[in-house]
């Protein structure tokens, strides 16, 4: 009953959407480009396939991809949320506006250098009148030729701490050291271990205060490459909200042996149509379920 409703509502909602070729945020009017219709579902199979509704979103996004709406429905505790993000002209987020009803929530802020690389990064906490601050800067190590990147942490314009990341040249991080507020003493150091998939299999972190080191496996890295992929759909209908539960059906049919392979306890598929529609099909690390999310991408004319 209640996945009936969830969906009656989703389907009266984006009727009002068609109807509106502009979004509201902040204190502008945005035209309206496209609208992403974003459901996800626990599924699972017995005798017949079976999905439950989780929540749902709904993204406006203008002509130009520089500001984009989203506003989330959560099926469970039948709350709506909205966030606002700003892009700029090479669609790295400048801005992040949550909200609770017209109030806003929450603001993130970032800059960049040249090179794209983020050098601040801003949250201002509007409930309860909070600001943490992390500021960036960027050297490469002379002997290995590695990458790193120091981090400065503040909390209400206090130094919390410092971090520095190490990645090597493939840019894939291999190790942080965190200091304290005098940017001196090392709280901890933690290294990180891939799998052939190129996932996190293990961490390490060792504690110079009391020279211990604690190791955690992480499981994503000792499935083999073929649990994580992307892949066509391989079925050429353009989705609509129409036919969107439909289609899903197909798609999770059509891989159920994939999705049951034994040897991908954990996974992680993507799927495109290359026409209007996202798949993704992933377990979870609650009760090890799986989750499918359907993204359909409709033009606004």
């Amino acid at each position: 009953m209640k996945s009936i409703l969830f969906f009656l509502i989703l389907l009266l909602f984006s009727f009002q959407l068609r109807s509106q070729p502009t979004f509201k945020a902040g204190w502008n009017t945005y035209k309206t480009g496209t609208i992403i219709y974003e459901l996800s579902f626990d599924f699972s199979y017995s005798d017949t396939l079976k999905l439950v509704a989780l929540d749902s979103s709904v993204i406006f996004v203008t002509p130009d991809s520089l500001v984009t709406m989203k506003l989330t429905f959560d099926s469970h505790k039948k709350e709506t949320g909205k966030v606002v993000n700003y892009f700029d002209e090479k669609k790295m987020c400048l801005k992040t506006e949550e909200y609770r009803g017209d109030l806003i929530k929450d603001i993130k802020e970032w800059k960049y250098d040249k090179k794209n690389r983020v050098v601040m990064h801003l949250q201002e906490d509007k409930i309860n009148n909070k600001s943490f601050k992390k500021s960036y800067e960027y050297s490469v190590d002379k002997k290995s030729g590695d990458k790193i990147m120091t981090e400065s942490a503040y909390t209400n314009g206090r130094i919390e701490f410092y971090t520095k990341f190490y990645f090597n040249k493939d840019s894939v991080k291999y190790k942080e050291v965190r200091y304290n507020d005098n940017n001196r003493d090392i709280v901890h150091i933690e290294n990180f271990a891939y799998g052939e998939n190129k996932r996190l299999k293990e961490r390490s972190i060792y504690f110079p205060e009391w020279k211990v080191t604690k190791r955690f496996e992480e499981s994503e890295g000792n499935y083999p490459v073929k649990c994580f992929a992307f892949l066509p759909v391989g079925i050429p209908d353009k989705v609509t909200m129409a036919s969107r539960m439909l289609y899903l059906r197909k798609v999770l049919v059509k891989n159920k042996a994939l999705f049951n392979d034994a040897e991908c306890h954990e996974f992680e598929y993507k799927f495109n149509n290359r026409l209007n529609c996202d798949i993704v099909v992933h377990t979870t690390k609650v009760n090890n379920g799986k989750q499918v999310v359907i993204r359909i991408k409709e033009r606004v004319q």
